[in-house]
């Protein structure tokens, strides 16, 4: 990815979506929710181990000296995913068995919420651009302008889920123990 704001990750993933097209969309909704849950643990495994130094090795998407790329790309890459995965996997979700009127009732809301998430995540990706000790010191006192963005993309992504039917969401939110 060559973008540097959430806008421009955006856009690129609005070219891939279009070079890309789903048939179903289900499958991609349940990964992109696992990824984005993982997202979000990481940056509480990250404010963790800027308290506890003993928890640096629970780091799991980064390295301790490199969290600061994480927490900025992450941004970057949540919106890319935005136009990339979400909103093509919410189109294309009539191959999982969701009528076209339903998609076509729901994607105003659905594309307007996902602009209200990139501006958030947009807004984030500006408050840590230039000091990232301040969301570092945030970070220890249990906030962060990150996690509050990750967390409010993982909220829109559940809402949009829970437009599906109930076959889809079961499907999405069925426990991991059944898939394996």
């Amino acid at each position: 990815m060559k973008a540097t704001t959430c806008h421009e990750a955006f856009a690129e993933g609005q070219v891939f979506s279009l070079k890309h097209p789903r048939e179903i969309g289900a499958y991609k909704l349940a990964e992109k929710l696992w990824q984005w849950r993982e997202s979000e643990h990481e940056v509480r495994r990250i404010a963790a181990a800027l308290k506890y130094p003993s928890a640096r090795y629970d780091l799991m998407h980064c390295t301790f000296e490199d969290k600061h790329v994480w927490l900025r790309q992450i941004l970057l890459w949540q919106s890319y995913e935005l136009s990339a995965s979400i909103v093509p996997s919410f189109k294309a979700l009539t191959g999982d068995g969701m009528s076209q009127a339903q998609i076509n009732q729901h994607l105003p809301h659905v594309e307007r919420r996902c602009q209200e998430v990139l501006q958030e995540l947009e807004r984030a990706r500006l408050t840590i651009k230039g000091n990232i000790k301040d969301e570092y010191a945030r970070m220890r006192h249990g906030e962060s302008v990150v996690g509050d963005a990750l967390a409010h993309a993982r909220e829109l992504l559940e809402e949009i889920i829970d437009l599906g039917p109930a076959e889809i969401q079961r499907y999405i939110y069925r426990p991991v123990e059944a898939v394996i």
